[in-house]
């Protein structure tokens, strides 16, 4: 419908969200996806999240048969009276000393096989060894770790001069609308790159999102090669083994033009599946996998050699409060028309982890 911009609407401001929604869901496929959630309260959008007490690590050196002192990367998982396993071996922690991340244990356990063991091997927590009538053990705590990400500012202008709003325009049955328009897909664009590409960064007035490539840094893997599904079995086991699958994610494939391509040439017994639509009406592929069917977003705003595994239900795009994309017509200023598009957002990305990323794909 076209809207006549008068001196009556100087200055009222307009929520223009649902048109930044619809206007290009190709261009824009994670905005699209995901839409808008919650407004934050504060630039610097804080929250956060809980993490289990590991239940693994690996060995720092290795140990001979007859050693009885264990050097491990992360001494988080142990505590004296965990019988723990080694490949076949069950090893008893009788003492555990943080400084020194060195585990002294009891070698062939409960009648195993004592083996040399060799470095980097996993050494994996079974089970706490309960003694019939003991005194209650001392709990462990882990603290939540608090997460943030600062909110970025987007906006452009609208200018209309004296003699295009007086000329006729061919097809265009209001101009001043009509850029409005390409203004918003602009910025729904900018916002789209920034939720991938972001790099967190904040100087006085400025700040800059921290998009989804920088968050993930657990679950990444340099393939230097082709685009396999062995890749991405491995990536998803990946984040299998670190929990992500464990409260039923809506995981989502993103790839560019290229690594589409490369995805539609696997044959690996037709694994790939077509849905007719999905609730935008973009048509969309699923990738089936040993960890589940995912579906296969194509975006054109990540890197030519990368493919993003995340979770949608991780994820969220969210407003500063009352800073939602809005239109503002600022009236005649001299000989030409003036208004400004805005809207202030950042990501919300949970458990990293549960997130992860190829990249040098070939």
């Amino acid at each position: 419908m076209t809207k006549i911009y008068d001196a009556s609407l100087i200055g009222v401001k307009e929520s223009v969200t649902d048109e930044i929604l619809l206007l290009n869901p190709h261009q824009t496929p994670l905005l699209n996806a995901l839409g808008f959630s919650e407004a934050v309260t504060q630039t610097e959008h804080q929250w956060f999240e809980d993490e289990m007490i590991g239940d693994e690590s690996t060995v720092n050196g290795a140990v001979l048969v007859g050693g009885t002192s264990v050097i491990v990367v992360d001494v988080e998982p142990f505590r004296v009276g965990h019988v723990v396993k080694v490949a076949d071996e069950l090893l008893y922690v009788s003492a555990v000393n943080t400084g020194t991340k060195t585990l002294t244990v009891t070698r062939g356990y409960a009648s195993t096989t004592a083996a040399a063991i060799a470095d980097v091997a996993k050494i994996e927590v079974l089970f706490v060894e309960g003694t019939e009538g003991a005194d209650a053990r001392a709990a462990r705590y882990k603290a939540r770790v608090k997460k943030s990400n600062l909110t970025q500012i987007f906006d452009d202008t609208i200018d209309i001069s004296g003699t295009a709003k007086a000329v006729t325009q061919y097809g265009i049955s209001d101009l001043y609308e009509y850029e409005k328009q390409k203004v918003q897909l602009m910025l729904a664009l900018q916002l789209e790159k920034a939720l991938i590409n972001g790099i967190s960064y904040e100087f006085g007035q400025v700040r800059q999102m921290k998009g989804i490539r920088q968050w993930i840094a657990t679950n990444v893997t340099n393939v230097a090669g082709p685009l396999t599904l062995s890749a991405v079995n491995t990536l998803a086991q990946r984040i299998y083994d670190a929990g992500g699958f464990a409260t039923g994610g809506m995981y989502k494939i993103m790839v560019g033009a290229k690594q589409k391509i490369a995805l539609s040439a696997l044959d690996a017994n037709k694994v790939q599946i077509t849905q007719a639509e999905n609730k935008r009406g973009v048509k969309v592929d699923h990738l089936v996998t040993d960890f589940g069917e995912f579906e296969l977003v194509l975006n054109q705003n990540l890197a030519a050699d990368e493919l993003l595994l995340v979770d949608a239900n991780r994820l969220a795009i969210r407003p500063l409060i009352t800073r939602d994309f809005s239109h503002t017509y600022l009236g005649v200023k001299g000989d030409y028309d003036s208004g400004m598009v805005v809207g202030e957002y950042t990501l919300e990305l949970r458990q990293e982890k549960a997130h992860g990323r190829l990249k040098g794909l070939s």
